[in-house]
């Protein structure tokens, strides 16, 4: 089954002024933008596939973001597709048990994860994962390799103190290709309630 994501003619943009808004770039409005995606609402389908916005919810992402919609769809509809196809990856990629218990691995995902979705601090990430690795160590639990991954970018999220709102965990979940039974079984075992 192919995931496929929607086209919505919202116009095209052929030149903006990204200093209006206080940036320099369409490179500084991206993550901007994914930040406000992830922790407005979800994108997942039940099923933990990508689901195509509707144009509601590009309207209701443009009025928290204040930037017209032209703007928003071109970066959002990039990133649903780029998603897609890591999510792809993710799948057909077998992580050994060698490269689920290395660190190196480890931080090597999780930056190829920010690099898709830099929606989280990725320095303190770092020490999240080294911390998480010395406490799977000692448990001698090794959850599947995804599910380190989206339980590193949440308890970043969690102790992030420039964001009121967290993202939303179907995202988070989707992102990182982790089952919901796998997210909370390993959360519920670390002790993160």
């Amino acid at each position: 089954m192919t995931q496929t994501v929607r086209k919505h003619n919202f116009g095209t943009l052929s030149k903006f002024d990204y200093s209006d808004i206080g940036m320099d770039s369409e490179k500084d409005l991206r993550p901007f933008l994914l930040n406000n995606l992830f922790r407005q609402g979800s994108f997942a389908t039940y099923n933990q596939n990508v689901s195509s916005l509707k144009p509601l919810e590009y309207i209701r992402l443009a009025s928290a973001t204040k930037l017209p919609v032209k703007i928003i769809y071109p970066i959002v509809k990039g990133f649903l597709i780029e998603l897609v196809y890591f999510k792809r990856f993710l799948r057909k990629y077998t992580f050994s048990y060698y490269e689920t218990a290395q660190f190196n691995e480890l931080l090597a995902f999780l930056n190829k994860v920010h690099k898709l979705a830099p929606v989280f601090d990725f320095k303190r990430a770092k020490e999240n994962a080294r911390i998480l690795k010395i406490k799977l160590q000692e448990m001698c639990f090794f959850p599947h390799f995804t599910t380190q991954i989206a339980i590193v970018v949440f308890v970043t999220d969690l102790n992030d103190k420039d964001h009121e709102k967290r993202i939303v965990q179907a995202n988070l979940r989707l992102l990182c290709d982790c089952s919901a039974y796998s997210f909370h079984r390993t959360r519920n075992k670390l002790g993160l309630g």
